[in-house]
């Protein structure tokens, strides 16, 4: 199988990476990034694939990567993803997220390629939900509040388009928040497990600075999303799209709780003005019924299991 990860060197894609070079079964694994570093850990990638490098909305540079490589499965993770920054300048997360998207679907229909993909979305395209008491289903009105998430909603609405017209084989995925080793820190649950592995080592007061915690969210950890990508790559049913998440939810307060147990020091919180957004939807409670139907999977992971890893990935940092 010839498979090409675009995105290949963001957070989840690493963890994509990993699983489909250990799987054993001789894929082909190609992976497609602009440039730029890969997290700490997974540095080895880079010589671990059959790396490209390329800008995917330069439509010719992309169908002739797409010609040369000729994949039978696409796994598109590429894109923005950086809420606080689409806010400063929307348009990046408009070009990465939807522009992206369009070139690589029209390239493969003209080139006439149909291999199978997982189009990753994501959560937010929700937005606020119309009754925050109600499970989020696929089938929950798309009420995006940010550039970030308005994007991905476009893009999302894309690959479902690209399926009816041209009948490209797209499976959406929209998962929302996912935590685990490798996670930037300009994410909130991130932000403070580096937090905490810097206070353990002396190199900050130990006060932990915190932003809003009365949200209700659902966080998973990387490598069930990663399970579930590979779950609908092989079961899902193109144009249908499928949410990722626990199915669970908890307080940010009570996720900051948890983490707090897992310090070797003690901690004093404080919430600092400057970390509290000021579009944030405030409940977030999602149904997963489809994707445990419909291709078996379910999380593996705990609370204490998911910050825990990321917890010690901070700590194996200098």
């Amino acid at each position: 199988m010839t498979i090409l990860v675009t995105g290949a060197n963001g957070f989840a894609a690493c963890h994509l990476l990993e699983r489909l070079l250990a799987s054993g079964s001789g894929h082909q694994v190609w992976a497609l990034t602009r440039g730029g570093s890969w997290p700490r850990g997974f540095e080895s990638l880079a010589t671990r694939v059959r790396l490209l490098h390329a800008e995917l909305t330069d439509a010719p540079v992309v169908q002739s990567v797409l010609a040369a490589v000729a994949p039978e499965q696409i796994y598109h993770l590429a894109g923005f993803t950086d809420p606080v920054r689409g806010l400063q300048q929307p348009e990046l997360a408009w070009r990465a997220n939807l522009s992206a998207s369009r070139v690589l679907y029209e390239a493969l229909v003209k080139l006439a390629l149909r291999p199978r993909v997982v189009h990753v979305s994501s959560g937010a395209v929700y937005g606020d939900p119309p009754d925050p008491n109600q499970r989020i289903t696929e089938q929950t009105e798309l009420r995006p509040n940010n550039p970030y998430a308005a994007s991905k909603a476009a893009a999302d609405l894309l690959a479902f388009q690209c399926f009816r017209s041209w009948g490209l084989p797209i499976i959406r995925a929209r998962p929302f928040n996912h935590i685990g080793p490798g996670l930037a820190p300009r994410f909130a649950l991130a932000n403070w497990a580096a937090q905490v592995a810097a206070i353990e080592r002396g190199q900050q007061p130990p006060v932990l600075r915190v932003g809003n915690l009365d949200p209700e969210r659902d966080h998973l950890d990387v490598r069930d999303v990663v399970d579930g990508y590979l779950a609908l790559m092989a079961q899902g049913t193109p144009g249908e799209a499928y949410n990722l998440a626990m199915g669970q939810w908890f307080t940010m307060r009570t996720w900051l709780d948890e983490l707090l147990k897992l310090s070797r020091v003690a901690i004093e919180v404080q919430v600092d003005p400057a970390l509290v957004r000021r579009v944030e939807t405030a409940t977030v409670r999602v149904d997963v019924s489809r994707i445990r139907s419909a291709a078996g999977w379910t999380p593996r992971y705990s609370l204490p299991a998911m910050l825990g890893g990321m917890l010690d990935y901070y700590r194996s940092l200098d």
